[in-house]
């Protein structure tokens, strides 16, 4: 019997261990389907088994810390590479066939069907279409060819989707293994620490992505065909500003929420006319009580 099991993984810095969270994981435990093991990596595993402890949140879950999985010198790298790196890395943590790694700051407002993620036995690839060649389409546009540059190739497959964006992200272990092994094979024992020392995440932040070398690799360097489908709409909603959040309806199954001082009670109140369960998610925790912060 094939175990359909999904395992998922959380990266957490310790800023993170907050309200958010706690809608997070309240929204995994009610909307993820095949529940597997659940692997969360932080900078403070003792703040944040803490933090789940408190809130009663994923007992079974397992607390590691960043450098459970990263060597000294990966470990010297600003914290937005490193947290690349363990995702990069998360087949020697999960176990299951697939897993997904939900971001920190990304609710499941809706059930996840199984369907949603996988297809044919293999992970769906999600992209984000633009209707423009606005800003953000620009910017992973150049990040894109950045990352072809380092994996070698022409994206010639890859340019048809150009943005692989996604805080809610599927990989394949013998994908995934696949692409550590080229990476080594290509810069050696350590390739992030050789591609990513020096760089700034402020700054630099288009001459790296995880989820687009991922991608990257599955389409143009093993020329393979997963199921492609556009994450934009129904299914996922990121939002980057104070005005995204107005103009949004709220109703995709996932929503990534890219800044962190949204009012929790506006959020509330937009679901409440569209999915009053996922209102309820938010409304039983701290956040709804905190109100808007700035970060």
């Amino acid at each position: 019997m094939i175990d359909s099991r999904i395992d998922a993984f959380m990266c957490v810095h310790s800023r993170d261990i907050e309200y958010l969270l706690e809608a997070s994981l309240r929204s995994y435990q009610r909307h993820f389907p095949d529940k597997g093991n659940l692997t969360m990596v932080t900078d403070n595993p003792a703040a944040l088994r803490a933090f789940l402890d408190a809130k009663g949140l994923v007992p079974g879950a397992a607390v590691t810390g960043d450098n459970d999985w990263l060597s000294a010198s990966e470990l010297e790298l600003p914290g937005w590479f490193r947290q690349q790196i363990i995702k990069l890395r998360a087949f020697e943590f999960c176990r299951t066939e697939h897993f997904c790694n939900l971001g920190a700051d990304t609710l499941l407002l809706r059930p996840i069907a199984t369907t949603d993620l996988i297809d044919r036995r293999e992970p769906v690839l999600y992209y984000s279409s633009h209707r423009l060649p606005d800003l953000h389409y620009r910017f992973e546009k150049k990040r894109l060819r950045n990352v072809a540059r380092i994996l070698g190739v022409e994206p010639a497959r890859s340019f048809r989707y150009v943005d692989f964006i996604n805080d809610f992200f599927c990989f394949k272990r013998e994908w995934l293994i696949a692409l550590n092994d080229y990476m080594a094979s290509k810069y050696g024992s350590t390739p992030y620490v050789e591609l990513l020392k020096g760089l700034s995440a402020s700054k630099d932040q288009t001459r790296f992505g995880e989820w687009t070398l991922y991608s990257v690799f599955l389409l143009d360097v093993m020329h393979l065909s997963p199921t492609m489908r556009d994450a934009r709409g129904a299914y996922l909603t990121q939002i980057h500003s104070r005005l995204g959040l107005t103009l949004s309806r709220l109703d995709s199954k996932v929503v990534h929420l890219v800044q962190k001082s949204f009012d929790p009670n506006v959020i509330r109140q937009k679901l409440m006319k569209v999915n009053p369960g996922a209102a309820q998610i938010i409304g039983a925790t701290a956040w709804a009580n905190a109100g808007a912060r700035p970060r």
